[in-house]
């Protein structure tokens, strides 16, 4: 028996991964409670997205044939071809170029522990594809048109960023203007990257490798 989802339930499903995300979020400061030894922070980034991301996984099996590319497919292995290389060179001179205007030459993050960073930011990478590209963008695709489904989807890849900036003016009172304005732009243009890698690729593994290197790119040379 197929399963089918009306519009109105797909856009609640990725609604309710951006409230979830609220509640689940460090900007809490759970990890200070829950994890009160050194590198706390990184055992609570890699259990929340664990977490966070279950329901997306259940949803990919549960609704497999609404889906635009069904889960076999969609976790088969990465295609290294020509839209892959792209994003990722530009990526990493687009870094080079923030890492040069911010800090006037060359300069490397030493202040975190690079395993641990490397392992969170590939589980991040890992768990927001599932969720924006392997479920949002997948499942939209076979109820609306493309550009549709890439803005539904990109547009709650950019609201998942919000809620710890809020939570930060509600807890400290502080609200960084520029740095939501920032991040939401940088979202905006690399969740319709990743919509743009999957489609050609048909693997999530393709946006999950370029939105990990891009991730870590940025923090070890621009912080």
């Amino acid at each position: 028996m197929v399963k089918h989802l009306s519009l109105d339930k797909i856009v609640l499903s990725l609604t309710s991964f951006v409230f979830l995300w609220t509640l689940v979020t460090d900007a809490w400061g759970y990890s200070g409670y829950l994890f009160n030894f050194n590198n706390g922070t990184y055992i609570y980034a890699y259990i929340s997205r664990f977490i966070w991301v279950i329901p997306a996984i259940l949803l990919i099996i549960q609704y497999n044939n609404s889906l635009y590319i069904g889960w076999k497919q969609l976790f088969s292995h990465p295609h290294f071809e020509k839209p892959l290389i792209i994003v990722i060179l530009v990526s990493f001179i687009y870094v080079v170029i923030e890492m040069l205007v911010y800090h006037k030459g060359f300069w490397f993050n030493e202040e975190i522990n690079l395993s641990l960073e490397i392992i969170k930011l590939i589980v991040v990478g890992f768990v927001e594809e599932i969720v924006f590209r392997g479920w949002g963008y997948n499942v939209l695709k076979k109820n609306v048109s493309t550009g549709k489904a890439i803005i539904l989807s990109t547009t709650f890849f950019v609201l998942l960023h919000w809620p710890a900036y809020f939570i930060k003016l509600y807890r400290f009172g502080a609200f960084n203007v520029s740095g939501i304005i920032t991040q939401s732009f940088s979202a905006l243009i690399w969740g319709i990257v990743f919509c743009w890698l999957l489609e050609k690729g048909n693997s999530l593994w393709n946006p999950i490798i370029a939105h990990a290197f891009y991730d870590l790119m940025l923090v070890l040379f621009v912080g």
